[in-house]
């Protein structure tokens, strides 16, 4: 008689093909694009400058600049 193998060991196989979530994806971005912001600063974040890194609407309806792409550590400002 063979023994059973125990199913607590088993290891998954690899996934069927390539996991992507592209809200999360971009969530992270923005998560890291204000974590990085935050580091820069040498206080908390004021209202506008936490908007131009999330990249959202100004109050005077203008639209702020889109927020960066990568975490360009240094530079403090976003690009196009």
């Amino acid at each position: 008689m063979s023994p059973h193998p125990d199913p607590r060991s088993a290891v998954p196989g690899p996934a069927a093909g390539p996991l992507a979530d592209d809200a999360l994806a971009e969530e992270i971005e923005l998560y890291a694009d204000v974590v990085v912001a935050a580091s820069e600063s040498d206080g908390p974040l004021a209202e506008s400058d936490l908007d131009r890194v999330l990249g959202v609407d100004d109050a005077s309806g203008g639209a702020a600049p889109a927020p960066r792409r990568g975490l360009g550590v240094g530079d403090g400002a976003p690009t196009a």
